[in-house]
């Protein structure tokens, strides 16, 4: 009963602390819910990495459809540099409809007459000079460069490609742009800008006419991430309460001759663009994410230069999505994206055109960020109740899985649905909760191994008082003598510790260890009679034989003490210290007749200390000798009964030894 009774207020303080580490990681998972509804750009920034990692390890394999038509090193080493003639551009354009293009989408833009047009050639000099040269026989449909790139667009199935400005441009007035036919469902607002897409302020188009003759156009605008990465791009932009498409948006539609556009928005379910039957998931941008097929060059790219010579078949190019662009130096647009830091602009459309064909697309709904939030709280209500309710073990093999399995489903959302759900806010919070509590838990065990640190030291010095008040029972001369001999010996072990033969011994703990077994010196006077021990005059050689054994009976009854215990530290002193403190430098003293450092540094110093004592207390034997005495007597011995290096260190604090003598002066 008394035990179970003992166990109660343990139970209640281990209760108590399981009920704060509770409320610590209920707090820490709530405060961590919110903070992520605020999506802040650290989260932003580990959730790019996931994504970037998802993606890399499930490319996927390029549509053979799309095929890029490049304006390379080779291209211009044999038709000079850039820009080119317009009418090689027509010529470029006529061969590739030739070929069987089903589109050909202009990454490129033609915003200004063509300078090297002889139209333009004459006008100029007219203008600078005053000089009007005919044209003579030159036929006249060379004449006009632009005008031949016009005739070559009207043809049809080439888009031309456009930027959108976002400052305000006063001669955008002057573009003509294509819109998107679209079809609107949702919660749009009539003649108010919507806040799902990217609007523009202003245009950097081509020449009138030009778009005039194609009869379509997209933008080749893009927008990375604020890492600089480029992970989607608009699809739609809305201008002057209009929407307009992107370029490889506009190429496909030319292609496959969609007749049905929706764009349907919503509250819940996020943005689409419905191409006929096909859904295209959209950000709450109203972007388009990307699923790179690899680093570039993934598409098949041709060269300019081998189309104008008509060196490629027709196979190539027939029933092929063509976008023209450059890969020369100084001349293309690289983008940093997941595969590849230097990644053509023009592939990028030819990108979006395979991930349309294919209906692989990537999303990530309104509602991701609401799942990751909430699995954030369940995650971290969960770690909480593991880790305060298990042990080490088992809360990391929880955690872990539960880790493991957060990751996995990530991965197989990712891979199967084409959702990102990332892992990072629940996994953080994990990795937080057990940081959290882990410390909270180490703290307490701390706490709690202090605790029982000072109760081992309280149970150790009541043990020493405790045995050493049995020798104050028979000789009533030791309470002032074991007060004193403690401080004796602190005094001269902190003067010594720093010199060889002791410094590897005597350390602080050690020290206050030596301290606090040194009233157990003389605990072996218990077996001695008090016949001896309170006799007042010399004693006999018998009866100083007999006095002799308290050293072996103090021994004895620490090591039987020892045996119940174990080793502690505090108890091989005391041993030490009763059974050696008689023995002398020169091997002349008991029980053993050790001599020199074969006598234990523990013994030496008491013997020194008990000797002072002695000398300088009155005892039933023997009348008490002055300081001064004491210190002449203890110097006489020097080397003969104590340890010369002790000798010395009582020399140099022997005016500290007076004032305890005086301070703990027998009554």
């Amino acid at each position: 009963m008394v035990r179970s009774e003992s166990k109660k207020p343990i139970i209640r303080r281990d209760l108590k602390h399981r009920q704060h580490l509770l409320l610590y990681g209920i707090f820490f998972s709530v405060f961590l819910f919110f903070i992520s509804l605020f999506k802040p750009t650290f989260f932003n920034f580990f959730n790019n990495r996931v994504y970037d990692t998802l993606l890399s390890a499930n490319p996927g394999q390029p549509s053979p459809i799309p095929v890029i038509i490049d304006i390379d090193e080779k291209s211009l080493r044999q038709y000079g540099q850039w820009p080119w003639p317009r009418y090689r551009i027509a010529i470029l354009l006529d061969k590739l409809r030739e070929l069987g293009a089903l589109s050909i989408g202009l990454d490129m833009m033609f915003a200004e007459d063509d300078r090297i047009s002889l139209v333009s050639i004459r006008k100029e000099l007219l203008h600078d000079f005053g000089v009007d040269f005919g044209f003579g026989e030159v036929p006249r449909n060379i004449r006009d460069s632009d005008q031949r790139l016009a005739d070559a667009l009207s043809r049809g199935r080439v888009i031309l490609g456009y930027q959108f400005l976002f400052e305000e441009d006063s001669d955008s007035d002057k573009c003509l742009l294509h819109p998107l036919p679209i079809n609107k469902l949702g919660h749009f607002q009539e003649e108010k800008v919507s806040p799902v897409f990217i609007n523009g302020r202003g245009v950097a188009c081509n020449l009138k006419k030009l778009s005039k003759a194609a009869g379509s156009s997209g933008f080749f605008n893009v927008s990375l991430d604020r890492d600089g990465i480029l992970r989607s791009v608009p699809l739609i932009i809305e201008y002057q309460g209009r929407f307009y498409p992107s370029l490889a948006l506009a190429t496909l539609i030319q292609s496959v001759g969609v007749k049905d556009i929706l764009l349907k928005t919503g509250k819940s379910e996020g943005e689409s663009l419905y191409l006929d039957k096909t859904a295209i998931p959209l950000t709450s941008k109203g972007n388009m994410l990307l699923r790179y097929r690899g680093k570039s060059k993934t598409f098949q790219y041709i060269s300019a230069a081998d189309i104008l010579v008509d060196r490629i078949p027709k196979e190539k190019i027939q029933g092929k999505i063509v976008f023209v662009g450059t890969s020369a130096s100084g001349m293309k647009e690289l983008k940093s994206t997941p595969f590849d830091l230097t990644f053509p602009g023009v592939e990028i459309h030819a990108t979006v055109v395979d991930n349309i064909l294919k209906k692989d697309f990537l999303s990530r709904p309104k509602w991701a960020l609401g799942i990751e939030s909430l699995l954030a709280l369940l995650f971290g209500l969960f770690s909480t109740l593991i880790l305060t309710w298990t042990g080490a073990a088992w809360s990391s093999l929880l955690l872990g899985v539960t880790g493991v399995g957060a990751w996995q489903t990530s991965v197989w959302m990712f891979r199967n649905e084409s959702i990102f759900i990332s892992p990072i806010l629940p996994l953080m919070v994990l990795v937080c909760n057990f940081s959290l509590i882990t410390f909270f838990k180490f703290w307490h065990e701390e706490q709690r191994a202090k605790e029982r640190t000072r109760e081992l030291a309280m149970v150790q010095e009541a043990t020493i008082e405790s045995m050493s008040s049995l020798t104050e029972t028979r000789d009533p001369d030791t309470g002032g003598h074991i007060k004193r001999t403690q401080n004796y010996v602190r005094l001269l072990a902190e003067r010594v510790k720093n010199q060889a033969g002791f410094k590897t011994f005597l350390d602080d703990e050690t020290i206050d260890l030596l301290c606090k077994s040194a009233p157990l010196h003389d605990i072996g006077k218990v077996g001695v009679s008090d016949k001896i021990l309170l006799k007042p005059g010399k004693l006999t050689e018998q009866e100083f034989e007999e006095m002799k054994q308290h050293t072996i009976f103090g021994r004895d009854a620490i090591l039987s003490a020892e045996k119940k215990l174990g080793k502690i530290s505090f108890l091989r002193f005391a041993r030490e210290i009763a059974y050696t403190h008689h023995e002398r430098w020169d091997g002349t003293g008991y029980p053993e007749g050790l001599r020199g450092d074969q006598i234990p540094v523990p013994g030496r110093l008491m013997a020194l200390a008990d000797t002072y004592d002695a000398i300088t207390s009155k005892r039933v034997y023997k009348s008490q000798l002055s300081h001064e005495e004491a210190v002449n007597i203890i110097t006489e011995a020097k080397g003969s009964q104590f340890d010369p290096n002790i000798v010395d260190a009582f020399l140099a604090v022997k005016e500290d030894f007076r004032q305890i003598a005086l301070r703990y002066v027998d009554p």
